[in-house]
């Protein structure tokens, strides 16, 4: 899929639905900027002069926030020389801040916008794809933002201390704690590759360790993540459509508890354990799914593009129709996804329903309408879902090819009764990267009624971490 495949980069589907995937592309091909001069010559976010190595380039307008969802797992697949610059310059960005990995760089500049340090599971997803890259190199800078509170600090990271000290950002005293918390233990779990990458087993043990936290902040009695007090009480009041415990503490970044209770990526099976199994789990998705789409007043802009309380119009939601593979309901993930495609986007000119982020929204519309999506791009691996073309054709480097076909697909024939993997039956709901960029054909067969035995089996589901 790109600007040279041409017109059978994708086939069927309506005018509308080829619009918009082409327009996606384009999205997801304008940033991150170029940086660097003709000569190779830079400003590093220490705001002095660099210069790249030759043959290599700088880069700028990371919206690391939202795009390692999607959008570098995106050009992972399809630009993998691409993904090999950014991963490199990131490195380099980790290693020239004083803050460590980079968060938001706009033109030489930290600007500490949003929270976490998500330039790690870039990082991260990039190393365990194969991109080459000195990996270690950027521990140094990984260990000073997890781990060291004399270096300088950004908005985006208080709190960081007293996560590591308590096992969460406490409500009366971090402000949109909850997210932070949760955000800060999806961050610790790719640091902890990093560090594996540099020989610190010391180092990947506790950022493994610290990537539970988010059950600090998980209320099991409601099944909601919420804030939580220094002494340990939770905050009250508590509404799940809420950002907050009071005008003064906003407990959640751009969302509510309804969208931050999914937020965990990289223990979906603790999330399910804890709110008491498959059942419970598949439960509450359909809760999220169905709930009334009443905001509070002072809730922000960003919560849009509604689904009962799930808000595609904002990255943190991103993953989730995809997490029903986990319970062994995909068939409801299918659904979801097709309902989303088709709903979501359009060819007006407000045709996204939010902010594209850099492209990541587009880069969501892209994955979803070739079959499958990274929930955790760390994992190296896609959760299958709906395709909604009737054939497309991506080159994934190499002079390999991925062929996606969907036969008998239709507007009222979302759902997946059987899949093969070039000319093999597949049963699993989930695919790896490795086999994906190798080239072949992945061929779903389509249907008007779930096939709910498809990815229902234990050892069918995505793999354990």
């Amino acid at each position: 899929m790109g600007a040279r495949d041409g017109p059978d980069a994708v086939r069927r589907g309506t005018e509308q639905q080829r619009t918009v995937a082409a327009s996606a592309l384009y999205h997801a091909s304008i940033g991150p900027t170029l940086f660097s001069d003709v000569d190779g010559r830079y400003i590093g976010l220490d705001r002095r002069t660099h210069s790249v190595p030759k043959g290599e380039a700088a880069y700028s307008a990371y919206s690391l926030w939202d795009t390692y969802r999607a959008f570098h797992p995106l050009q992972t697949l399809i630009r993998p020389g691409l993904t090999q610059a950014f991963t490199r310059d990131l490195i380099r960005q980790t290693q020239q801040s004083p803050f460590g990995p980079p968060v938001w760089p706009l033109q030489g500049v930290e600007t500490g916008t949003m929270i976490g340090w998500h330039a790690v599971p870039v990082l991260a997803e990039a190393r365990a794809k194969g991109v080459s890259a000195d990996y270690a190199a950027a521990w140094a800078g990984v260990k000073k933002r997890s781990f060291d509170w004399t270096t300088p600090d950004l908005d985006n990271s208080v709190g960081v201390q007293v996560y590591d000290e308590l096992g969460y950002a406490p409500a009366d005293r971090i402000f949109e704690s909850v997210s932070k918390t949760l955000e800060f233990a999806y961050d610790d779990y790719a640091g902890a590759c990093i560090a594996d990458a540099a020989g610190d087993a010391a180092g990947a043990a506790r950022l493994r360790r610290r990537s539970g936290n988010w059950r600090n902040v998980f209320d099991a009695r409601l099944g909601f993540a919420r804030g939580r007090l220094a002494d340990g009480r939770w905050a009250e009041p508590f509404a799940p459509n809420g950002i907050g415990h009071s005008k003064k503490w906003r407990d959640y970044t751009e969302s509510n508890s309804w969208q931050a209770t999914f937020l965990n990526q990289h223990d979906i099976y603790g999330l399910i354990a804890a709110m008491g199994g498959d059942a419970a789990f598949e439960a509450k998705l359909d809760g999220l799914f169905s709930a009334s789409s009443e905001l509070p007043a002072d809730a922000p802009p960003d919560i849009s593009g509604l689904v009962g309380q799930y808000a595609h119009g904002n990255e943190p939601s991103h993953h989730v129709a995809y997490m029903y593979a986990w319970c062994g309901a995909p068939y409801k993930t299918q659904a979801m996804v097709r309902r989303l495609l088709t709903e979501m986007y359009h060819d007006r000119p407000d045709g996204i329903i939010g902010n594209d982020d850099c492209g990541q929204m587009s880069a969501w519309y892209l994955l979803s309408a070739l079959g499958f999506y990274p929930v955790d791009p760390v994992s190296a691996t896609y959760v299958l879902g709906s395709p909604l073309f009737d054939r497309a054709t991506v080159r994934v480097g190499g002079g390999r090819t991925l062929v996606v076909e969907a036969r008998g697909n239709a507007p009222d024939r979302p759902y997946v009764r059987a899949v093969t993997w070039n000319g093999r039956p597949w049963t699993r709901s989930w695919i790896a990267h490795a086999d994906l960029v190798k080239g072949g054909r992945l061929v779903f067969d389509m249907a008007a009624e779930p096939n709910k035995a498809f990815g229902r089996a234990p050892g069918d589901r995505p793999a354990r971490r």
